[in-house]
């Protein structure tokens, strides 16, 4: 465990959770990450389709930072929208690291230039260099880095991906209260994930939202034409058919995007594990087992996008779309299969 008061950078599986778990950790709460990601409640799907041939935008997730897990634990946070610098800076001044939204795309290190666009990341800013930078905690990688204060300012104004556009938010972590037990709260948080993903009330989200992703994904040799702009999977700048990005984007989501690989079904999967054991009740793990398999079909999905979304051949691409198209209908019934068991708990 942390000591109280020092934060200590780690590399994580989701950003939202594990920045969560690194502000918890400073405050002397060191949990596993799974536990946080699946107190949260923000498992599921969401589909945002958007104009002409800009690539769709697929999201493992079916709400950013709902803070559910930090009622649980007894945390008050504290959100705020800081329109500058210095006022990001004054929030520094009464915590160990703050917890920032951003546009992935933007941020330098990642090396997109702003041609791949995700507003739903987050990272963890933990101290200003030299008045013009801030050190930042990035989960998905080894060290912390140095980011220009302008650039960081760049990434939590972005407007390039709505609706998950970061909207300036910035988090401040209060002190931890309570201690969650997981044999009582772990089946809670079990319930109301299979009701937001089962019966979400919008048909962008949970299994309606995987259901759209499969109509418009057979739409997409139509929709996704012409000559783009994109960077590859090196950081440099390429043409590219328009297909392709849509086809190397979907992988990055799946992938690369701060779910930790497999579009956060294998993170579920363990936090089900987590939840059979402290319950003592074998079901949860038969579940966890089923988004297990469910990960395994996202993550070949992925790597398969990643590996072969920059051939030129448009017949190459229409045969992926194929996959996609089978791959998330094969994954969507394994989670139906395993959200079913669930509720019946």
């Amino acid at each position: 465990m942390n000591s109280a008061g020092r934060y200590v950078h780690r590399r994580g599986i989701h950003c939202e959770s594990a920045c969560q778990r690194g502000i918890l950790a400073a405050g002397g709460f060191d949990v596993d990450e799974e536990v946080v990601f699946g107190l949260d409640g923000g498992f599921g799907f969401s589909f945002f389709p958007a104009n002409g041939n800009a690539p769709d935008i697929v999201v493992g997730k079916q709400e950013i930072m709902p803070l559910r897990a930090a009622r649980l634990m007894g945390v008050e946070v504290g959100l705020h929208t800081p329109r500058s610098s210095a006022a990001l800076a004054k929030l520094l001044a009464s915590a160990p690291a703050v917890m920032t939204r951003v546009d992935l795309g933007l941020l330098p290190h990642w090396g997109l230039g702003g041609r791949s666009s995700f507003g739903g990341y987050f990272v963890n800013v933990t101290r200003g260099v030299g008045g013009e930078a801030f050190e930042v905690s990035d989960p998905a990688f080894d060290a912390p880095v140095v980011v220009g204060a302008a650039d960081l300012d760049a990434a939590r104004a972005s407007r390039g991906s709505p609706p998950v556009n970061p909207d300036r938010k910035v988090y401040v972590f209060g002190p931890r209260r309570t201690a969650p037990r997981l044999r009582l709260v772990g089946p809670v948080a079990v319930r109301t994930l299979c009701r937001d993903v089962l019966r979400p009330g919008s048909r962008s989200l949970g299994i309606p939202g995987m259901k759209r992703l499969i109509t418009a994904a057979a739409s997409w040799p139509r929709s996704k034409r012409g000559e783009v702009e994109d960077v590859d999977l090196e950081g440099r700048v390429i043409r590219t058919d328009a297909l392709a990005r849509q086809l190397l984007h979907v992988g990055r989501q799946i992938e690369s995007f701060g779910t930790g690989g497999g579009l956060f079904r294998p993170l579920l999967g363990r936090f089900l594990t987590q939840v059979a054991a402290a319950t003592d009740d074998p079901r949860y793990a038969e579940s966890a087992e089923l988004f297990f398999e469910s990960g395994r079909l996202w993550q070949s999905l992925g790597a398969t996008l990643l590996a072969r979304g920059t051939t030129d051949s448009r017949e190459d691409l229409t045969s992926l779309v194929d996959g996609v198209t089978d791959t998330v209908r094969s994954a969507m019934d394994v989670e139906k299969r395993a959200l079913g068991a669930l509720t019946a708990l």
